[in-house]
């Protein structure tokens, strides 16, 4: 009978590991979500994995060896406890299935402010002031909500010069 596993992959190799299984009929999935991140001043959406060096492996270890998904390319081994390989619940990897790459999860792994979230200005003139974010601006800045002389006013700041609170 068929049983969720969890493997170990060798650093950054879980989608050459997941290839390799198919590639050998073995069910694999890879959870991941796309998130916006900074990098270099610039707001970029990336893949990244929800589980790095990990993905879970569907198998029969009477018909198959666990020796043979540990060989694979990109895998390191089946994580044990004990004398035998862990079992995964099926439920939980069904689950994670249908909330893989949803915009809810997205928001939630994203390090970029939402709408109405409060930011502290890190540098420039506005050092140390709380404010507002409101949306992007470009690629490179956003706008935010400040509080000046009990008046409100939108004002454009670059993403690396605010962090989220």
């Amino acid at each position: 009978m068929q049983k969720w596993y969890l493997a170990h992959c060798r650093p950054r190799e879980e989608e050459r590991a997941l290839q390799n299984l198919n590639n050998q009929d073995i069910e694999a999935f890879y959870p991941y979500a796309e998130v916006k991140k900074l990098y270099r001043r610039k707001l970029v959406t990336r893949t990244e994995a929800l589980f790095p060096g990990y993905i879970f492996v569907r198998a029969d270890l009477t018909k198959t060896s666990s020796v043979t998904i540990g060989s694979t390319r990109g895998v390191r081994n089946l994580v044990r406890f004990g004398c035998g390989p862990c079992e995964v619940p099926a439920e939980l990897v069904y689950d994670l299935m249908c909330h893989c790459d949803s915009d809810e999860l997205r928001e939630r792994l994203s390090d970029m402010p939402r709408c109405g979230d409060k930011v502290r200005i890190a540098e420039g003139p506005f050092a140390g002031l709380e404010a507002i974010y409101q949306e992007a601006d470009g690629e490179t800045r956003a706008i935010l909500l400040l509080t000046l002389l009990q008046k409100e006013t939108r004002t454009s700041f670059a993403n690396d010069e605010f962090t989220r609170l």
